[in-house]
């Protein structure tokens, strides 16, 4: 299968390139490069991968990209509250206007699927007493998850005789990318343990689920693999049930790790996302399982840091 990963150089889309590439698939990795390539350098040279640069605002660069394809995963837009509140303009632009240009390109290029990365912040504040399942109320609270709610819409609207729509809802990503992020909290607990001796925790009350990068690959190339009545206009909530946690226990995991840290809590309600997550449809329709554990990521994170693999982990360029 050619897959096009649109947004292939980032935090997730470095992990996503390299499992489609270990798996027989011929990879075309799409992305703006702002945070640069590095970690497409693995693969460059390779007949079954190529490195675009481009634009995903712009259609005529993502329609150029998009033939030839079998398969498009959209990962490309502004990620994060802090990021898109900057620029809400822009960032209406770019997840939204660029998932329309993308959805435009595969339609136009007989692209058999089509899956789309969104988020489980999209449930903003829920019932934490029962974990919400997909077709749970959304609560969009940002617009983030606001252009992430427009883009699913849009997503599952394009579905036809020839394209196979599959919505993702992500859980909060962690681990170790080529293209590192410290601004997720996994690895900015981790940090701060690492570096202060000290892990400052907002809201402590407040719970997220995570998963690992690997695990988001690992659950596409199962959407790529799955029988069309499986992920046909699906809806997925991306995670497992035991990585549902409490931002204080997540603190007292990676103190657990780094022996030593002391954990403080200041009593601010400044994210008021809090929700617990269920995951049996995506186990159940495509049989996926995540291998990753949030104790094994911090254990990940702190060796890295400990080896010195980041010479600065506080680099502007390992945050959006």
């Amino acid at each position: 299968m050619k897959v096009l990963v649109l947004g292939g150089a980032g935090y997730v889309g470095s992990a996503v390139v390299r499992e489609m590439l270990n798996h027989g698939h011929e990879v075309t990795c799409f992305d703006m490069m702002m945070f640069g390539a590095e970690s497409m350098m693995p693969w460059l040279g390779r007949p079954d991968f190529k490195l675009v640069k481009g634009d995903i605002r712009n259609a005529e660069e993502v329609d150029a990209a998009t033939a030839g394809h079998n398969a498009v995963i959209l990962l490309a837009s502004i990620v994060g509250e802090p990021a898109c509140n900057r620029d809400p303009d822009n960032t209406r632009a770019t997840n939204v206007g660029g998932a329309e240009n993308a959805l435009a390109a595969a339609k136009k290029h007989g692209v058999k699927h089509f899956i789309f990365a969104s988020t489980c912040s999209n449930y903003g504040v829920a019932d934490t007493d029962v974990p919400v399942a997909e077709d749970g109320r959304l609560n969009p609270i940002s617009v983030y998850s606001e252009t992430k709610v427009e883009t699913e819409q849009l997503t599952l609207a394009a579905a036809s005789d020839t394209l196979i729509p599959t919505v993702l809802r992500l859980s909060t990503a962690f681990g170790v990318s080529a293209r590192m992020r410290f601004d997720l909290l996994v690895s900015d607990f981790t940090l701060a343990g690492h570096k202060d001796g000290k892990v400052v925790i907002f809201g402590e009350q407040f719970w997220r689920p995570f998963v690992h990068i690997n695990d988001i690959a690992k659950c596409m190339r199962m959407v790529l693999a799955a029988p069309r009545e499986a992920v046909d206009g699906e809806v997925f909530n991306v995670g497992a049930n035991h990585n549902n946690t409490q931002k204080q226990t997540l603190g007292e995991s990676v103190a657990k790790h780094l022996p030593g840290t002391e954990i403080e809590f200041v009593t601010k309600n400044e994210d008021p996302r809090s929700y617990r997550v269920e995951f049996a449809k995506v186990k159940d329709k495509i049989g996926f399982e995540p291998d990753w554990d949030i104790d094994a990521g911090i254990i990940e994170v702190r060796d890295c840091l400990q080896n010195g693999v980041w010479p600065d982990p506080t680099d502007g360029r390992y945050k959006n």
